[in-house]
């Protein structure tokens, strides 16, 4: 019976063999370079909590070393994004009573100050007792009314309960909403970033108008200068009445001729023109012809100005669209004083 016993205990014994592993944790300092304190200190409490289970599994055959390990980084992982989420709630609300008062939104700061002000002007004209009592008394009417109030009260109630609902829901408490609305000091880095960006911007845009304005003075000694629009054909492809369309230009007069740039910007970068025309032999100022006519519409023929000359590839004729009457009579007495014939 001794025997039998005995193999009985080596058959119910795992077939499957078993493998421990004992793992130290040695920190290298070069491993840590450019890494903040904070995580440095994570990775420490991780790895002791791992040693601790992987200890504590080997007692425990119930229990996998890994499975145990996983379960023990997930549940560091959430207790600290929770701990930070936190933190970064309650230093938010620090930030925000902070400043509500140093003027960070200065309507905000007045409405405070007016309210405080009108509390101490209250406390100290009424005694405390009163103000207290009339609080709890309002308090009790309201309770008492949305309790035992008339029955048509209650039936336009549950109609818009709904409504309520929403609304509350939507609008939030007034009192929490000023509060949220007061700005944190990353609201404010931010603010003043873009802030800085756009005026950045201006200020840019500024010297380059004046650097422009020299350069066309200067250089060019440009008779005129201005933005229009050209009229272009499209593609051969393109079929009536979409056969051309009107695309910006920056052009400019320069002795006798005329040259045009796609934007003032590829004017400024030295771009090379798109184009120029020669007032030299036949050229000058043209007018519409009946395709012009056909073409444009009766809103745009007042602001168009054609001129013809010498081009790339022989004589040229372009049509240009001035934004409004003054720029188109300033760049027609342009082409004339520049001593070109009239046709």
């Amino acid at each position: 019976s001794d025997n039998t016993d005995s193999q009985d205990d080596v058959i119910s014994a795992p077939d499957f063999p078993e493998l421990y592993l004992r793992v130290q944790f040695s920190s290298n300092g070069t491993l840590f370079r450019g890494t903040f304190q904070s995580d440095i200190e994570t990775s420490k409490v991780i790895c002791e909590e791992l040693s601790r289970t992987a200890s504590i599994a080997q007692e425990n055959s119930g229990v996998g070393v890994i499975g145990s390990s996983l379960n023990t980084i997930n549940t560091v992982r959430t207790l600290g994004g929770k701990l930070q989420n936190q933190l970064s709630y309650v230093v938010d609300m620090l930030e925000r009573v902070r400043n509500a008062f140093n003027f960070s939104n200065p309507r905000i700061t007045v409405f405070m100050l007016l309210g405080l002000i009108l509390i101490w002007i209250v406390l100290a004209l009424i005694p405390t007792r009163i103000v207290v009592l009339f609080a709890g008394l309002a308090q009790f009417g309201a309770t008492f009314y949305t309790k035992f109030g008339s029955s048509q009260s209650k039936i336009a109630s549950r109609d818009e309960a709904s409504e309520e609902r929403l609304d509350s829901s939507s609008n939030g408490n007034p009192i929490e909403n000023l509060f949220l609305s007061i700005p944190t000091d990353e609201d404010l880095r931010r603010t003043y970033f873009w802030e800085a960006r756009r005026l950045g911007e201006k200020e840019r845009e500024k010297f380059a108008v004046a650097k422009r304005q020299i350069r066309l003075e200067k250089l060019w000694k440009a008779k005129w200068h201005g933005a229009l629009k050209l009229k272009e054909k499209k593609s051969e492809q393109a079929t009536p009445p979409s056969t051309w369309s009107w695309e910006n230009i920056f052009g400019l007069l320069e002795g006798h001729r005329f040259i045009w740039w796609r934007s003032e910007k590829h004017f400024d970068t030295g771009e090379a023109p798109l184009g120029q025309i020669f007032f030299a032999g036949h050229s000058g100022l043209a007018g519409l012809s009946p395709l012009d006519l056909r073409e444009l519409s009766n809103e745009e023929i007042p602001f168009v100005v054609s001129i013809f000359g010498r081009g790339s590839q022989g004589q040229q004729k372009i049509t240009m669209l001035a934004s409004s009457s003054e720029i188109k009579d300033s760049l027609e007495s342009a082409v004339l004083g520049a001593g070109i014939k009239v046709d």
